[in-house]
Parts: C-alpha cells; sequence; structure tokens
C-alpha cells in the first residue's frame, strides 16, 4: 500500500528558466545546516535537480542582507534545503536551515528569540500561536490575497485576535483502521461497527487509546463532540471563549455516555496507546482509532490486511476529532520580514513544495492543490474527510489546563472508576480551578 507522488520533471525545467533570468544575482557562500545542538555545520552543496520552482514574483537580489535562518526538523529541513538554492539565485539571500526537534521548537523559538539567536521562520503547531502571539514571539504574515488556496480550517486554527500568524500547510485528524479479514466492508454507523464486533472473535474489538495506564484526552475528542459537547466555545470571527467551558454540558455528558457504554458493552476494552496498536499490528483486534501518523508503520508491516474508513455516525450524529495544524510561522526577531514572506509566499506556498513536504511528512494537507493531488488515494481521501468534519483543537494557551483533568477523567471513566455525568462534571470543574489559578 505504498504511496509515492513524484514532483513533475517540469520543475527541473522551471528552475533552469529561474536561474537563467537570475544569472547576475550574488548567490553568496553556501548554505549551512545546523545541527539542533549547533555545535557543528556542515556545507550543503546547491542542486539544482531537487529545487522546487518558485513563483514567478522574486524579490531583487540583495547580496547585502543577512542570511535568512529556517528551523525545521529531520523531516522537513530537506524539502527547505532542496528550495534553498532557487531562493538564494533569485534574491540573493543565503537560506540557513537549523534542524531543531519538533517538541522543543516552541521552547526554543521563546527563549532564543529575544536573544538574538531564534529563526526567521519556523514551522510549529497551531496550539502554539496562542502563547507565542501574547509573548511577542511571533508576527502576523500577509497572504497577499492567497487565502483562497488554504483551507478555512488550516486558515483559522492559525489566527490570533483576527490577525493571521502563519502560513498552514498540515491539516491531520484521526480517523479508523481496520483489518480488512476480520471485517471486509467498512462500516458506516456506530451500530455497524458493534454488529461487525458481534460477528467476529477478537481480544478487543475497537482499539481506542486512553485507557489503562494512560490517560488521552485527544483519542476521547470525537466521542466529547457526538451530541454538540465542546471545551470551549467558539465564534470565528472572535475565536475561543475561556470562560464557556462546555464539558460539563448535556451534550458531552451524553457523548462521554455513549464511550461508557461501549465499554460497559465489551466493544472497547481499557487500552492506553500501545495496547491498542500493538493489538492491532497482531490481528487481535477489527478497528483501531488514531491518526496518519501511523501509516508508515502499518505499510511496514505485512501480517494485517488494513483500509480506512471515516468514523462512525452515532444515531446519526457525525463524530468531530480534533484537527490538528502546522504551519510556518514568521518570527517577531526576523532580521528582515519582508525577505521572510517573500520565501513563505513564493517558495513554500507552491504547489511542488507542498507536495514536497507532504510527502516528507504525509498527515494531510491544508494546501487545496496538494489535497486534490493526494485525494486520488483513498486512505488520504479518507483521513481528508475527517479532518473536513472534525473540530480544529483550540489555539489558546488555556489548552495546558484540560490535557490533564480531561484525560484523567475520560480514563478514570474507561476503567470503570467513575460514570460520564461524574467524569465530565469532574473535568470541566477542575479546566475552571487551573485556569483561575492562572
Amino acid at each position: 500500500m505504498k504511496r509515492r507522488y513524484t514532483i513533475m520533471a517540469a520543475v527541473i525545467l522551471a528552475f533552469s528558466l529561474l536561474a537563467a533570468a537570475c544569472s547576475s544575482s550574488d548567490s553568496g557562500d553556501a548554505e549551512t545546516t545546523t545541527t539542533a545542538a549547533e555545535t557543528t555545520e556542515t556545507t550543503v552543496a546547491p542542486a539544482a535537480t531537487t529545487t522546487t520552482a518558485a513563483a514567478a514574483t522574486t524579490t531583487a537580489p540583495a547580496a547585502d542582507l543577512p542570511p535568512l535562518v529556517v528551523w525545521a526538523d529531520e523531516k522537513r529541513a530537506p524539502v527547505i534545503e532542496s528550495i534553498a538554492p532557487a531562493f538564494t539565485e533569485a534574491t540573493g539571500v543565503e537560506v540557513q536551515v537549523t534542524l531543531v526537534d519538533f517538541g522543543t521548537m516552541k521552547d526554543e523559538v521563546s527563549t532564543k528569540g529575544p536573544a538574538g539567536e531564534g529563526p526567521d521562520v519556523f514551522i510549529g503547531a497551531h496550539d502554539w500561536v496562542g502563547e507565542l502571539a501574547t509573548n511577542g514571539s511571533i508576527s502576523p504574515i500577509d497572504l497577499g490575497g492567497r487565502d483562497n488556496e488554504f483551507t478555512e480550517t488550516g486558515l483559522n486554527a492559525l489566527k490570533w485576535d483576527g490577525a493571521q500568524y502563519g502560513l498552514p500547510y498540515v491539516t491531520e485528524a484521526v480517523a479508523i483502521y481496520y483489518n480488512t479479514d476480520l471485517v471486509p466492508e467498512a462500516p458506516a454507523t456506530m451500530a455497524e461497527l458493534t454488529a461487525a464486533c458481534d460477528a467476529i472473535e477478537v481480544d478487543n474489538c475497537l482499539g481506542v487509546p486512553g485507557g489503562n495506564d494512560g490517560g488521552d484526552a485527544y483519542h476521547h475528542q470525537p466521542f466529547l463532540t457526538v451530541d454538540d459537547g465542546y471545551i470551549f466555545g467558539y465564534d470565528p470571527s472572535t475565536g475561543f471563549d475561556v470562560a464557556d467551558i462546555g464539558l460539563g454540558t448535556d451534550g458531552a455528558i451524553s457523548g462521554a455516555t455513549v464511550l461508557e457504554t461501549l465499554v460497559t458493552d465489551g466493544y472497547i476494552a481499557s487500552t492506553n496507546y500501545d495496547d491498542a496498536k500493538n493489538l492491532f499490528m497482531e490481528g487481535n483486534e477489527a478497528f483501531w482509532l488514531t491518526g496518519p501518523w501511523e501509516l508508515g508503520a502499518l505499510e511496514d508491516q505485512d501480517a494485517v490486511n488494513w483500509g480506512v474508513m471515516t468514523l462512525p455516525t452515532v444515531d446519526g450524529n457525525i463524530m468531530r476529532p480534533f484537527v490538528g495544524v502546522q504551519g510556518f510561522y514568521l518570527s517577531a526577531f526576523a532580521q528582515n520580514s519582508a525577505i521572510a514572506e517573500e520565501f513563505l509566499l513564493n517558495f513554500i506556498a507552491t504547489d511542488d513544495t507542498m507536495l514536497a513536504l507532504f510527502e516528507a511528512d504525509p498527515r494531510g494537507s491544508a494546501h487545496i492543490a496538494t489535497i486534490k493531488t493526494i485525494s486520488s488515494d483513498p486512505i488520504n481521501a479518507t483521513f481528508a474527510i475527517s479532518g473536513e468534519t472534525g473540530q480544529f483543537m483550540p489555539n489558546v494557551p488555556e489548552m495546558g489546563a484540560v490535557w490533564g483533568p480531561v484525560g484523567d477523567n475520560f480514563l478514570a471513566l474507561r476503567n470503570g472508576d467513575i460514570d460520564a455525568e461524574t467524569a465530565m462534571t469532574n473535568a470541566a470543574e477542575q479546566v475552571a480551578t487551573v485556569i483561575a489559578e492562572g
């Protein structure tokens, strides 16, 4: 089930034309790639044959400007390096790509940016936007009227206080992997799913992370929302209202009751993430609720035949998972914001680069042209549908108060220690307390 997309050979021609048009530019020294520890530097030779074509509009060469510093993790860095020569050829500005672990990116941006040691551009998650905008680490970007090239969810997730703070490129949400030997046809409803479970014998039928010893608010979001439950109230024009906590509402309790019933009836065992994954990989689980980040692991094994299905409806209601968005941020401490935006709009926000980024880390896309390209694959199309019907994860700093209480109470529910109403009432009260205490 390997899926590969290749960037067209026309890209090479496009770069050649671009290089010829800009042959009078001074490209400066070769790019440097720095490790996360920033202890070594290695020269990266320009590679025209792997460069993604840029948009037609470019800034006049400016060889006297400092290099453009881009922070990226090991999966995305090679894509940035591949387009760097074209950018340097067109503008005269070097691109320095620094490897930084995604898990430490946000903290390093916050601490190193003010000291003048941070990036000009970096890749980050959308739920960082509230904290980074509030502490002055990022600047709004001007998409130049190109909003229609990106999904509404991707754009909204990277907005703060009405301003666009990032160029979206990834959207991802959970769906359900299913064992096609055990369940040849994907069920569309929860009633059909449980009927399929009744017809087979497996150790666990529906694997949902968040049980045993591993509380997990993220994977339980589809149950929370199935009857219009929510975490914080949301208005597209004003954003999230953290004073409006919806965890204890009738809708949230109703959704948690769906989960409780599935647990009580034996369809969902108390599995943590690793348990659910291992059971599915061993063929002892018919369904596994998780995200596209597991596609690689499934493609690399041959013990289980599998497919991907959208989340089933429950009594006609849609389960709405969290949608995670990633994008390119512009640092508030960028040495030249205009050059950084030039890089983002005319070298990152191209069909070729966005497709290359998907190929490097296939998690779904916020770029509409890329979505159309990859949707010819039914697996990608299914995850795209899940993202379209989901809700992007609140991007407010107060989400830090949510993960522990919600995950812990769902865990207690999964382990049979409390019922649905108690779990959600407790979670609402605990989140409110943590937010009030600051």
